[in-house]
């Protein structure tokens, strides 16, 4: 698992999420979801790569989803690890 593969599935959840608003996600950063969507998208990322995020996001920073990515992306090869 890496940054870029991790980012190619926000894409594809905020693409499904807003799906129902004609392009509605296209363009959509980070601090435009509130927080259900939030965890709605740590839930999807945490089933697609059967990792544990949502416990881990206290050490999240901010940023955008590039950014999230890669801390995604980190926790994911810690559980690898561990």
């Amino acid at each position: 698992m890496d940054g870029a593969g991790v980012r190619k599935e926000i894409q594809t959840f905020m693409d499904q999420y807003y799906a129902r608003e004609d392009g509605a996600g296209d363009g959509a950063e980070m601090y435009d979801i509130d927080s259900f969507t939030m965890v709605q998208l740590v839930l999807y990322l945490e089933d697609k790569f059967n990792i544990v995020i949502l416990e881990e996001l206290h050490g999240f920073s901010g940023g955008d989803f590039d950014a999230f990515a890669e801390f995604v992306a980190a926790a994911g090869q810690e559980n690898d690890a561990a």
